[in-house]
Order: structure tokens, then sequence, then C-alpha cells
């Protein structure tokens, strides 16, 4: 694997529409993922597991206390990009990385506290079209408990080829 285009959305990278990836190469794909200075670093992003054929995604993420908000606990704002990241990843997995997934809206409930201590959040693609996908995701605190909840659309974009000449 190397730099360049193969990290990049597959609706920037240009050229023709990228090969569907197998699950060994989308795990490795997402294990360079949190090797990387993104906002998947951030978070602390870590693989936990996914399934291409239901549309999930979970990852543990590992929040530092600069990501605390004044009560000590894991500021709201960031843990809607938790739920982003996973969301928007069971497309991609789903869809084997041949698209882009620009999230379009998110709805974010909140129910308990999300202490500054590993935790696990999982995604799923509830329905994926043509254009768009409507997401869920889930984060649950250390002790099991839910955390936050949020549903989400997103922008399918897939390559087009190149015109004929």
């Amino acid at each position: 694997m190397t730099d360049g285009p193969f990290l990049l959305a597959p609706d920037l990278a240009g050229g023709p529409p990228p090969e569907p990836l197998d699950a060994d190469q989308i795990r490795a794909r997402l294990s360079l993922r949190s090797a990387k200075p993104n906002v998947s670093t951030l978070l602390g992003f870590e693989l936990v597991d996914f399934s291409i054929e239901e549309r999930w995604l979970e990852a543990r993420f590992h929040p530092t206390p600069q990501l605390a908000n004044l009560r000590g606990s894991v500021q709201g704002g960031i843990i809607t990009a938790m739920l982003d990241e996973v969301m928007s990843l069971s497309v991609l997995v789903a869809e084997r990385f041949t698209c882009g997934v620009p999230t379009l809206e998110i709805k974010t409930s909140y129910y308990n506290p999300l202490p500054v201590e590993p935790c696990v959040a999982r995604g799923q693609a509830m329905r994926i079209g043509g254009r768009i996908a409507f997401m869920e995701g889930t984060v649950w605190t250390p002790g099991g408990e839910i955390a936050t909840k949020a549903s989400a659309t997103c922008q399918v974009r897939r390559v087009k080829p190149a015109p004929k000449p």
C-alpha cells in the first residue's frame, strides 16, 4: 500500500472507478487509518470489527483529556465526530470503498456522560441508495450504558467512468 490516491476518498482520487476491496484489504486500510495524521488519530480510532454483508462497523475510541468538557467528560461535538466516523465507515465498508460519503446532516441525542476512557461505537448503514445513504450509530460508556445515539444521511459519491472518445 502506498500514499497518494489509495488513502484519498475514491471520488477525489481521479482516474477510473476503484476496484472494490475485499475484507482483508478493508481491514488493512482501516488499520492504516489510525496510523495517519487525521481525525481518526485525534479521536483515538481503533478498528474492532466490521461486516460487509450486514453493513456495520465497530470501533474503539481512546479519547484524551484534551477532548474533555468543563465537567470532565468527553465533549459532545467530539462524541458526534466519533459517531460520524463509524457511521460513514459503515457505508464505505458496505460499498467496499468504491465511493466517497460526505455527511449531509446528523442528529445526535445524548443519554449519559462519556468518561475520558476507552469506549466502543458502532455504525450501521441502514439504507444505501444511488446518491444518498441513511445511517445510525451508538456510543457506549465503558460501563456498557448508551452514552449517545445518532442518525445521519450522507451523499454517496461514485466515481464516474471517463467518457469514451
